[in-house]
């Protein structure tokens, strides 16, 4: 089984973080999570404040946050952490399509990632290419 987190420095993401790695344990599966900065949204800042230097920052440390929780909670895990750059629900879809994750666990301000990687599966699925996919998809809230 392979497990999808998208991480976004939130506190549910570092629950669905924590919740994957549990599940991962105990079916012997594994946890790719990715942490996406958002680049797109510096588009209308004004350059002379500098909001790009301050949330590639803020991204990093959620990216440190989410190498912590791995160490300290991540024991017996096969666990990878990816970032990327660009718009995070693109990215985010890219990447489950990409690995073919059993499972997706998203903050629920993602909820559209699980929606466009459900229809990416079904249209998979009717050209008979998922070769066996099995897809859950959950929010965090859900946990």
């Amino acid at each position: 089984m392979k497990i999808m987190v998208a991480y976004d420095g939130t506190l549910q993401a570092k629950e669905a973080l924590v919740y994957g790695m549990k599940k991962a344990r105990e079916k012997g599966g594994e946890v790719v999570a990715l942490h996406v900065f958002n680049s797109g949204m510096l588009v209308d800042y004004d350059a002379s404040v500098d909001a790009e230097t301050m949330a590639r920052q803020e991204s990093a440390r959620f990216v440190e946050e989410a190498k912590s929780l791995i160490r300290e909670r991540g024991e017996g895990v096969r666990t990878s952490l990816f970032t990327a750059e660009g718009n995070p629900e693109e990215e985010g879809i890219s990447f489950a399509k990409e690995r073919r994750v059993d499972l997706l666990l998203c903050p629920p301000k993602f909820k559209s990632i699980i929606n466009k990687y459900r229809k990416a599966v079904a249209a998979f699925e009717e050209c008979n290419e998922a070769g066996g996919m099995n897809l859950i998809a959950l929010s965090a809230k859900a946990i």
